[in-house]
């Protein structure tokens, strides 16, 4: 896909605010924080698109 995967951790002043859960099906920590649960990845990025629930 072309992607670079980088932790925001590691960028000292980069503004990072989560948007979403990926392979949250694989989960072994659930976290109730309101936002979006996928099952995988998004259909753009290959996945099955699958939202799960809180």
């Amino acid at each position: 896909m072309g992607l670079t995967d980088v932790y925001a951790a590691v960028i000292p002043d980069f503004p990072y605010n989560a948007g979403v859960h990926v392979h949250y099906e694989e989960s072994k920590l659930r976290i109730k924080d309101g936002l979006p649960k996928m099952k995988d990845v998004p259909k753009e990025m290959g996945g099955s698109g699958v939202s799960l629930s809180e």
